[in-house]
């Protein structure tokens, strides 16, 4: 999508929402529309009640192919423009007004990250080693203090059989992780095939459920798929384009990573299944530092959810909000409407 095209859609949207936000020279209103950032809404707006407080979960990505997650933003980093029904333009709203927040790890909100680990016997017999030490590399960088549930991990597997096997279920314990996958032995596994598109396919289905169970508690939550494999489907149970639909169908919250280890794998499937990034160590000597390159990656990803909250100055009417987030040369808008029938001047 080019700029222009996209410049032009926000036009047309602000012109339906707010009647005039629209850049006239006219009236001289800034220009404000930005699309080097994607600013998704993972929660509608919502007000506070007894307040003028509005808070939402925020979700921010570079406008690339592969939707790179931005991370680190802080209060400094984004401003907030107001269009109220006496507003020609939407203006910036004055800082000791807004009383804004931007914040990471918001609470009710939960990561998940599922590893799920090839233990067919191409991998026990040569390389079981080299994966629980990257394995753990991994949890720990994942999971920075354990006991912040801000970021929870699970552990499965997988060889020939039609089955997912759950090691460890999501915790973010890592005393409990790393214990787990210490005591992986080549013993686990009773079917030496590959069954690659059965274990991409459940794992997708597992975390389309847990998305669902967190919602119903309340939680906003995101999820992370991180699968290795060293090599190809042999169990045949499923073809390429089952897997391959289930993961570019499945729920925009969900993350799909591979990492393929040697010769016998197929790097353009690995890609396409890891939709969100993919390595490719090429030996078992370089699987651990291809495990932390992809778990910074999936940690950037758990922290590129933000709290968004501000204290708007409107008493009345249908209000225009426009964000504009600016990071590393980059900026972003996000718009919405809401209410502010009925608002009040507490803000906590």
């Amino acid at each position: 999508m080019t700029k222009k095209i996209f410049l032009g859609g926000l036009l047309i949207f602000c012109a339906l929402l707010f009647n005039s936000c629209e850049p006239d020279h006219n009236r001289n209103c800034p220009d404000i529309f930005y699309n080097d950032l994607v600013i998704t809404a993972i929660s509608a707006p919502k007000i506070v009640p007894g307040s003028s407080k509005l808070s939402m979960i925020l979700k921010v990505n570079e406008n690339s192919s592969r939707f790179l997650p931005v991370s680190g933003l802080t209060t400094g980093n984004f401003k907030v423009y107001e269009q109220g029904s006496n507003d020609e333009c939407a203006n910036a709203i004055s800082e000791s007004e807004a009383n804004k927040q931007f914040s990471p790890s918001p609470q009710k909100f939960r990561h998940n990250t599922m590893i799920v680990l090839d233990l067919s016997a191409s991998v026990t017999s040569t390389a079981l080693t080299q994966l629980k030490s990257s394995t753990i590399s991994f949890i720990n960088n994942i999971i920075t203090t354990s006991g912040d549930d801000s970021y929870l991990v699970s552990i499965a597997w997988f060889d020939g059989e039609d089955k997912l096997n759950t090691l460890v279920d999501f915790t973010s314990n890592k005393s409990q992780l790393t214990n787990a996958v210490q005591n992986l032995s080549a013993s686990i596994s009773k079917d030496p095939s590959t069954d690659l598109y059965g274990a991409v396919i459940k794992s997708v289905d597992k975390a389309e459920q847990r998305l669902k169970d967190l919602q119903k508690e309340s939680y906003i939550s995101a999820y992370s798929i991180v699968v290795f494999t060293d090599g190809t489907d042999q169990a045949a149970r499923y073809s390429k384009q089952v897997a391959l639909d289930k993961v570019s169908k499945a729920n925009s919250k969900i993350s799909v990573f591979t990492i393929g280890l040697g010769t016998e794998i197929d790097k353009a499937v690995l890609t396409t299944i890891g939709k969100n990034g993919s390595v490719f160590p090429q030996n078992k000597n370089e699987l651990e530092a291809k495990f932390i390159e992809l778990a910074r990656v999936v940690r950037g990803e758990a922290n590129s959810y933000y709290l968004f909250e501000y204290c708007s100055p409107k008493r009345a009417g249908k209000v225009g909000l426009v964000l504009v987030v600016a990071y590393d040369a980059k900026k972003g808008t996000y718009t919405t409407t809401f209410d502010a029938n009925g608002l009040t001047s507490n803000c906590y």
